[in-house]
């Protein structure tokens, strides 16, 4: 090639790197949010920022087991009445609110003393969920700390723009109906506010760990609860071959009501995993009502499409054609066999849960979360689940 050549290459050359620096100076005078090829790697990997926020005492026993066990990708925030137990709380972030109120020594199983003093540290909290994208709020239903702040955490989360998730356990019935009705009451509150709302029953562990130490017990609890945060995390950090975003977990969630979730695990085929996950005996509901589905597999390398398709067909079976259901999945060579399946079911539980209309002993039979009822074992007055 000669230097006519040349000089005519570098001359289009010098043309082309022109017009893109040109088009690029107009996107920017126009306002557009385009990225061009160069501009991705600048932009970063766009993380939500996530809290997990642990509200009165059981909501910051929660964070203690979920610390321990390891929830990457997560911020945690704990929040309490009660500074004895706080200053005994793993939290990355710590609030103790109306300690002018309460002197740190906790609401003394009144929401309203709970409510006021979070309404008190309101502008704290403001401050420590703007920005958040996710937010789990941990709370037990029933007492008073939780009971009284995790709707004011909700509150906040939501006007702050997040999308907002609630997991609360309800009362052993040994608790009686008192704790029972305020459980409702803050239910029924927290529901007003948040987007989904996951409800777990304690009563399951008196059927699945009746002998278990305490402490072994309500960990197994907070294993489920960890498991839930991580896997929504992993679903929207981890890329997919069948991709699932935060977008699509928000479609979901976004005000979808009175939550579960479904996990399974198995390396014995497609079958298995779902009835691991239909049948988990902790988490135990009728999906046949559910508005929205979201679904991801996980699998080893050999994990086909027809193995995650028929996955996602028996888990939404009984779901109404109505449905919004979303799924991915995940190829992982570190699972081998086995087939992980995590599934968000929203709008569960009925009308009436929905609504609000049910009565306080109506709870765990309309959220399908106690198998049988209550049998009477004799003139002493104790209670047993079977």
């Amino acid at each position: 090639m000669g230097p006519e050549g040349t000089h005519n290459m570098r001359t289009g050359d010098k043309s082309l790197n022109d017009m893109v620096a040109s088009l690029a100076e107009e996107a920017i005078k126009k306002g557009s949010t385009t990225l061009l090829d160069e501009e991705l790697g600048a932009f970063g990997v766009p993380n939500p920022r996530i809290l997990i926020v642990g509200c009165g005492g059981s909501g910051n026993n929660t964070l203690n087991r979920i610390t321990h066990l390891g929830v990457e990708g997560a911020v945690t925030v704990a929040i309490n009445t009660d500074k004895q137990h706080l200053d005994h709380t793993r939290a990355l972030q710590k609030l103790l609110v109306g300690r002018h109120i309460t002197r740190g020594l906790g609401a003394g199983g009144d929401p309203n003393m709970g409510r006021r003093c979070a309404e008190a540290g309101r502008e704290m909290i403001q401050r420590i969920v703007t920005g958040a994208d996710l937010v789990f709020i941990a709370s037990g239903l029933g007492g008073g700390s939780g009971t009284g702040i995790c709707p004011i955490v909700a509150e906040e989360a939501k006007r702050a723009g997040a999308l907002v998730v609630g997991i609360v356990t309800t009362p052993f019935h040994v608790e009686r109906r008192q704790r029972m009705n305020r459980a409702l009451e803050g239910l029924e509150s927290l529901r007003q506010v948040a987007d989904a709302v996951l409800v777990l029953d304690n009563n399951r562990l008196l059927h699945f760990a009746p002998t278990l130490p305490l402490d072994e017990a309500f960990s197994i609890m907070d294993q489920l609860v960890s498991e839930i945060v991580k896997g929504i995390v992993e679903t929207i950090t981890l890329p997919s071959l069948i991709n699932l975003d935060f977008a699509d977990v928000k479609a979901i969630m976004a005000n979808g009501g009175v939550t579960m979730m479904l996990y399974g695990e198995s390396d014995k085929g497609p079958e298995e995993v779902v009835h691991e996950a239909l049948n988990h005996p902790l988490l135990d509901v009728d999906i046949a009502g559910a508005t929205g589905v979201l679904i991801h597999v996980t699998g080893g390398k050999f994990m086909t499409l027809e193995h995650a398709s028929q996955v996602v067909d028996m888990m939404t079976a009984n779901v109404s054609d109505e449905a919004n259901v979303i799924w991915g999945a995940r190829q992982d060579p570190a699972f081998g066999d086995t087939i992980k399946v995590m599934a968000i079911i929203t709008g569960v539980g009925g009308q009436e849960i929905n609504s609000g209309s049910i009565a306080p002993d109506q709870l765990g039979d309309l959220l399908k979360l106690t198998r049988n009822k209550v049998q009477s074992t004799g003139s002493v007055g104790f209670q047993r689940f079977d």
